[in-house]
């Protein structure tokens, strides 16, 4: 059975290629895409997605706000927080909104496939590449 995955960004052409990067891989599904807080809202409600990739800035509010409110609804719900803001305050923020992982956009296509995994298989458990470093 498919990991189902919801992608949220504003920008079209990440939500491509991050679409492309789950469907190469073949134990994803991208169930639905928004590009912005409230259609994220309303696609968690009807898709309920094993995960979804949140961009952090997104034109109508904070992907972290509604990081904290889908941990506060969804328990088992996996969060990969998807960001060009990589430094250490973003990396807390997104651990204390109940994040799953925490990716910065520069990073491979890869990691954010692995950090969707790891947040399907163990919602609660929080990653981050530069965890150890931020500590």
């Amino acid at each position: 059975m498919a990991i189902t995955v919801l992608l949220v960004d504003d920008h079209e052409l990440i939500r491509q290629g991050l679409r492309r990067s789950f469907e190469r891989d073949g134990d994803f599904e991208v169930v639905g895409e928004a590009g912005s807080i409230a259609d994220a809202d309303r696609l968690l409600r009807i898709t309920h997605p094993d995960v979804v990739v949140l961009d952090v800035r997104l034109p109508d509010g904070s992907g972290l706000k509604l990081a904290a409110n889908a941990r506060e609804h969804f328990q088992q719900l996996g969060i990969v927080i998807l960001t060009m803001y990589a430094g250490d305050e973003q990396l807390f923020a997104a651990l204390e909104a109940g994040a799953s992982a925490f990716v910065p956009k520069n990073a491979p296509s890869e990691d954010v496939v692995a950090a969707a995994r790891h947040a399907a298989t163990t919602p609660q458990s929080f990653t981050a590449k530069d965890l150890a470093d931020a500590m």
